[in-house]
Parts: structure tokens; C-alpha cells; sequence
């Protein structure tokens, strides 16, 4: 029954996932991945990577209640990763299959550490209460600690964001950890009700409802990684318009006069011009050696064009002054 249990619980968080990552990219949410919790083996005797794995999900569970974070799947990513690999084996229809590449990444990374977990039975003898043969009753009382230290850290920078310590105790009933942790996910987890009913259950889920509490107020800074995107971004934006500039400085030629106020230019969209753009207009008179070969050339400024009709690499524009325009004078961006 606990594996059938654990089954759904996973197949739960697996949807929760995927449904999570389509969700990414319209969220202004800020990115988290929960680690497996790890524990101190000089306190946890019986610690296994199971428990951390159970302690996780349930506090990706109430992560995902903050409505602060797009919570991102992590215990169950090899079974993502089986998903794909069946798609790229052919198993998938081709149309149907998960493509390599669309995994969310995490903005922050919340890490924890168990430095106590389990319970402590204490016995108190009545002896000398009750006479005769019933003088050796006693009363067993059982108390379960719960002590988890976490931080939330920058996923890009490693930079811790936030510490914090949780603590919880509850009497009652023990629960054999030892014992009942076995396998994936193992016996603690939300999905196992002999735990939840447990003090230690209980003592577990104060405490992870304390660590939810104290990261709710957290004002997370810009992360790291969506620091690193914009930088990418303004420096091709940069480059982008260093270029448009350097394309559009480039100076034009008059490939033809059509009228007295018309002339046709060798500048279009593709230098990033539009109808309606001002060009300065400049005659040109070269100074050439005995052999006719241009030797140099002035450049005198005349007046001003406007673009009236654009195409990629030439335009019709407007002349509104007295000079005589020749073919082969120059027009440069204002």
C-alpha cells in the first residue's frame, strides 16, 4: 500500500512539474529549486538520501502554496529525463515527443540540512506507587525534535540571499525511522499517514511550516541569472545599434536626377532609413592628376533631401532648392 502511496505522490509532483515549467514563461515569478535535504550523520545515526528526498518534496508542497516562487521539479527529474529519451528512442510519436533543451532553469536554490530528527523516550517508574505485584509500572513517554538549518541562495552567484534555523518538538507517539525509510521517497512524506499521525510527523511539518513562514517576507533581490540575460541583452542591443549607426553613417550617392526637385539615392531600409528621413546633400568636385586619375575630393554642403518613397537599397526623395543636382553627388544621414 505505501508503495502505491508513494506512486501517486510522485506521479502528483511529476504533473505539478511539468505543468509548472509551461507555466515558466508567462510567470513573473522568480524561479526555485528545493534540494534534497541532507543530514548530519553524527546526530542521524539511521540518516538515508531517502528521508532528505520525502523531506523535500513536502516542502516543495508548501513552497508551492507562497505564490512567491515558480517551484521547479527536482526529485523526480530522472523520470523527466526518461521522457525525452523515449521520444529521441522513437518511442514517442515524433510530433508528441518532449524535446531535449525546454528544462526551466532556477533563479534561487533553497538548501537545507537535518541536524535532528527522531524520537526520544524517556521512562518513568511507579514502582513505589502502586503495592505488591503491581509495583513495577511505569510510564513511557515519547518526544520527537525536529532541527533544520536552510539557506536560500542565488543560483547564478552562489550568493546567500537568506539563513534561517527551525526547530520543533512534539510529544506522542514515536515513529520508527529506521525502520520505515526504504526506497525513493521512503516512508516520510505526506503520502504516509503513520508518519503525518506521528509526533514526529507532526513535529516535521511545524517545523517546514516555519521555514515557509519566515522565507514569505523575504524581498528577493534581482537575480543572478536574470542579471546575466539583461547583460546579454544591452550588450547586443549595444552592438545592434553601434552597427545600425555605423550602417547609416555610411554616405549614399545621387543615383539619378528625375526632375528639379527628385533625385534618386542609394540609401534605403537596409541602412535603416524611412520615409520621411532628412539627408544632408553634398557636391562633390575632384581634383585629378595628369593621368585623370582623382587624386581628391571636396565636399560641400548644398542643402538637404527628404525620403519620400523607400525600398532596401535605394529611395525617391524631395529637393527644395535652387542648386542644379548632378548624379554622383553624396548624401549622408543628418
Amino acid at each position: 500500500m505505501k508503495k502505491i502511496l508513494l506512486a501517486s505522490l510522485c506521479s502528483s509532483v511529476l504533473a505539478a512539474g511539468l505543468a509548472g515549467s509551461a507555466l515558466a514563461a508567462d510567470s513573473e515569478l522568480p524561479s526555485l529549486i528545493v534540494a534534497p535535504f541532507s543530514g548530519d550523520m553524527t546526530h542521524i545515526a539511521y540518516w538515508q538520501p531517502a528521508m532528505g528526498e520525502g523531506l523535500c518534496e513536502m516542502l516543495i508542497t508548501e513552497m508551492g502554496k507562497l505564490n512567491k516562487f515558480q517551484v521547479l521539479e527536482t526529485t523526480q527529474l530522472g523520470a523527466l529525463k526518461d521522457e525525452i529519451k523515449m521520444g529521441e528512442d522513437g518511442w514517442v510519436e515524433q510530433s508528441e515527443k518532449v524535446e531535449k533543451g525546454g528544462f526551466a532553469a532556477a533563479d534561487f536554490m533553497f538548501t537545507a540540512k537535518v541536524t535532528r530528527f527522531g524520537n526520544k523516550e524517556t521512562k518513568v517508574g511507579l514502582g513505589g506507587f502502586v503495592p505488591g505485584s503491581l509495583g513495577n509500572l511505569g510510564v513511557k513517554q515519547t518526544v520527537s525534535d525536529v532541527r533544520i538549518d536552510w539557506r536560500l541562495v542565488d543560483a547564478a552567484n552562489r550568493k546567500v540571499i537568506k539563513t534561517g534555523s527551525s526547530t520543533a518538538s512534539q510529544k506522542g507517539v514515536g515513529f520508527a525511522v529506521d525502520v520505515n525509510v526504504t526506497g525513493h521517497g521512503g516512508g516520510i512524506g505526506l503520502d504516509n499517514k503513520e508518519f503525518m499521525e506521528s509526533a514526529l510527523g507532526k513535529a516535521t511539518v511545524t517545523a517546514l511550516k516555519q521555514i515557509t513562514a519566515d522565507v514569505t517576507p523575504v524581498v528577493l533581490p534581482e537575480s543572478g541569472r536574470h542579471k546575466q540575460k539583461a547583460g546579454v541583452a544591452n550588450q547586443q542591443a549595444a552592438a545592434g545599434n553601434a552597427a545600425a549607426q555605423a550602417l547609416r553613417a555610411t554616405p549614399g550617392k545621387v543615383l539619378a536626377v528625375v526632375g528639379k526637385d527628385t533625385v534618386i539615392v542609394s540609401l534605403g531600409s537596409s541602412q535603416g532609413f524611412k520615409t520621411g528621413d532628412q539627408l544632408n546633400l553634398y557636391e562633390t568636385v575632384d581634383t585629378k592628376d595628369a593621368t585623370g586619375a582623382v587624386v581628391f575630393t571636396d565636399e560641400k554642403l548644398v542643402g538637404e533631401v527628404v525620403l519620400q518613397s523607400v525600398q532596401a537599397d535605394r529611395s525617391k526623395a524631395s529637393y527644395s532648392g535652387n542648386v542644379e543636382i548632378k548624379a554622383g553627388w553624396l548624401v549622408k544621414a543628418k
